[in-house]
Parts: C-alpha cells; sequence; structure tokens
C-alpha cells in the first residue's frame, strides 16, 4: 500500500488512540506528527507481510492492494466484526489489533477457530455461504478497513498474479485449519497449547525481519483455551507447566519463547514453510 492510496485504508487519528508497539508494550498517547507517521508506515509494511510472503509484489500491485481498501473502521474489543450468519457485502482487511473468527454451539459456548493479524483478509471463506457458520470478533481493539466484493473481483479480472497470490493465502489458510482439526482430535493438550504458540511465533515472524522470540500477544487463557478446546482451570495448569520447565514466560499481554527448540519438539510439528512459487507470472507492472 503505497503513496496516499494506502493511507486512505487506515486513516485513524491516531494521536487520539493509544498505539501498542510492534512488541507489545504500551508507548501511551502519541503526540509527534513524527511518531504518528512512523507508526502508520509500520503499519502498512505488517498489512502488507501476509501477501507479500509469497512473492515480492511490484509498485503497481502495492497500489492496487491499495485502491481495494475502502473506508476504515475502529472495532472495540469484545464485539462483532461480522456476526454468526451474517450475509457479509464486504470483506475486511485487519490493519491493527487481534481477531479471531469463532462458532456457537446451542448451549452458548463458542469454539474459537482461528486467530487473524494484522494484515489478514478477512470474509473469503463467508463468500461461498449463504448463511456463514462463524463470527469474526475483535479480541483486541481492532482497525479494519472494508472491501468491496467488486473490488476483488476487479483483482481477478485486471491482476491474475495477485489473485494467484490471494489463493494461495486461501490455501494456506485452508491447510492451516486441518492441522488444528489434526490437532484437536489426536494431539495431547500440551501439544496443542505448544503448537498454538509455535504458529503464533511463525506468524508473527512474517511482519518482523528479526523473528522476535518475544512479542505481543494478547490471549487471555480463557480465549486460549477456546483455540485448543480445553477448560480454564486446565489451561491455567498448561501454562504453568511451560513456565515450570522454562521454555516460556507468559504475562503483561506478552509471550515470551524461552526455548523454541523445545517448544516445538513438545507440539510435535514441522516449522511451516510458505513457497515462494516460481510458476507465478512476472510482474506487469
Amino acid at each position: 500500500m503505497a503513496g496516499g492510496t494506502a493511507l486512505q485504508c487506515c486513516d485513524v487519528d491516531w494521536s487520539n488512540e493509544p498505539i501498542r508497539s510492534a512488541k507489545g508494550e504500551d508507548t501511551g498517547i502519541l503526540k509527534s506528527e513524527e511518531d504518528v507517521r512512523d507508526e502508520i508506515e509500520d503499519i502498512k509494511r505488517r498489512s502488507l507481510s501476509r501477501v507479500a510472503g509469497f512473492g515480492n509484489l511490484s509498485p503497481g500491485e502495492i497500489e492496487a492492494l491499495g485502491d481495494m481498501a475502502g473506508p476504515h473502521r475502529i472495532v472495540r474489543r469484545g464485539l462483532d466484526i461480522r456476526a454468526e450468519h451474517h450475509k457479509p457485502t464486504d470483506l475486511c482487511l485487519l490493519v491493527h489489533g487481534w481477531a479471531a473468527t469463532a462458532a456457537f454451539l446451542p448451549d452458548g459456548s463458542r469454539q474459537l477457530t482461528s486467530l487473524r493479524l494484522p494484515g489478514d483478509m478477512m470474509g473469503l471463506s463467508a463468500l461461498a455461504m449463504t448463511r456463514p457458520i462463524d463470527s469474526v470478533i475483535a479480541l483486541t481493539d481492532v482497525v479494519v478497513c472494508d472491501i468491496a466484493v467488486n473490488e476483488l473481483v476487479r483483482i481477478f479480472e485486471n491482476n491474475p498474479r495477485l489473485a494467484l497470490i490471494l489463493f494461495l493465502i486461501s490455501q494456506e489458510e485452508r491447510t492451516l485449519a486441518m492441522e488444528r482439526l489434526m490437532l484437536m482430535g489426536q494431539a495431547r493438550a500440551d501439544a496443542r497449547l505448544a503448537a498454538l504458540f509455535v504458529r503464533l511465533h511463525e506468524r508473527n515472524a512474517q511482519m518482523f525481519d528479526d523473528a522476535p522470540l518475544t512479542f505481543y500477544m494478547p490471549l487471555t487463557q480463557r480465549e486460549m483455551g477456546e483455540m485448543i478446546g480445553v477448560s480454564d482451570v486446565h489451561i491455567n495448569a498448561l501454562i504453568k507447566d511451560l513456565r515450570t520447565c522454562e521454555i516460556i514466560e507468559i504475562g503483561g499481554r506478552e509471550l515470551n519463547i524461552l526455548d523454541i527448540d523445545r517448544l516445538v519438539e513438545r507440539s510435535g510439528l514441522s516449522s511451516w514453510n510458505r513457497v515462494k512459487p516460481d510458476w507465478l507470472p512476472i510482474p506487469s507492472c
């Protein structure tokens, strides 16, 4: 998202909003215009990271992505970005904050089915359903940019390389969903929690050059339990065990991975290696 076009999608008055830095610490209310510009540039870079992970983007593709984005909206923590069974008329790009997809059972209980971080485009799977079975909820205060469906159509018509990258992202999300299903059905609870932390570390590494082992992680224990299918009491015991074994530290909305090798071993996962396909067309601009 380059130049003035992209700024329109995240044109938030950040001077009136508390800004949380990339690694999670509160930086308070930003007063300096330079600080605000730097923060917006960082947000824009992170928002592009998901798409750029499959191939280097040309200036024209970056501009096309910026042109997709419509007006921004701020959704406060705990509120719906898109409600269950509500047929979406727009997609949305998560620019700032964390969100999740959630499915609700008749007894009122819910299962978090995936996490959404800056750069994720939300609502693609819902386009295939007349009544989507999940909700998209804000886990923190978030900023999203709405994207009209006809803008997505325009990408497929005019920018097939970018459309292929969006297709690859949807397939990556499908594969991750299959992995979560496998873990829920067959893995021990401690392996499921370790796997959650490993994949969060890898997803976070897409946004930053140095793949930090300490990063912002705002999930509550209840939300972690809803992601891996265990009770509040059980998740507390699992976290305590990882702390006692000096594998992680967690607190103050921050996850500190002390021993990534042991965490990966406990998860039973292989590293997530995204492909940069050599069969993508050469950018036309």
